[in-house]
């Protein structure tokens, strides 16, 4: 089989995928663990990542990825800030178990460099932000990276609840953005409150 083959490719993401999956639930689960998940004995995954470490650069790289897509894909630029909100919840939802990966382990976010990339996916976020702060459809009294990080911080929260059974996986993404807009909605709607 060739070092590069689809079948190789397919294998290799299975790992990637399941390592994010089992990881962000479970920081010190085993490679062994890991393995079971993606459907390979560990003498595969072993081929494919020399060590946990390798594994777990693969899982960030890849998780930074999806993400920075995600919001690549919800145009956070068009249209009302908002409904562009709405949609970047959305997609931050489709892709809640990465950001829960991401910062379920507190050392991931200094022992990989990959995670310094991870700042093109806040750009046009804070961008959204702000807009929406000029607008008035958005509390212009707290710092846009504040809301951006209750963003995070309750898309994370919806993936836990998902997997705990507490919220519906179908209702994630209305309840992170009712719980977000309630909280950051501008001027006129608290004067019309």
């Amino acid at each position: 089989m060739s070092e590069d083959s689809p079948t190789r490719r397919r294998t290799r993401a299975a790992i990637v995928r399941a390592a994010v999956s089992v990881l962000a639930r479970r920081p010190e689960a085993s490679l062994a663990v890991i393995a079971a998940e993606a459907q390979v004995s560990r003498s595969t995954l072993h081929r494919h990542f020399a060590d946990r470490g390798d594994l777990e650069r693969a899982a960030v790289a890849q998780s930074v990825e999806d993400i920075t897509r995600a919001t690549v894909d919800a145009r956070p630029e068009h249209g009302a800030p908002l409904e562009a909100l709405t949609r970047v919840i959305a997609a931050y939802v489709g892709v809640g178990d990465r950001i829960r990966f991401l910062f379920h382990d507190p050392r991931l976010l200094g022992a990989h460099s990959d995670l310094a990339d991870f700042a093109a996916a806040d750009g046009p976020v804070l961008a959204l932000i702000a807009r929406g702060q000029r607008d008035g459809s958005m509390d212009s009294a707290v710092g846009a990276g504040w809301i951006e990080q209750a963003l995070w911080a309750l898309v994370y929260a919806a993936a836990e609840a998902v997997d705990g059974g507490l919220l519906p996986g179908h209702a994630a993404a209305e309840t992170v953005a009712r719980t977000l807009v309630t909280g950051i909605g501008g001027d006129a709607d608290r004067e019309a409150g």
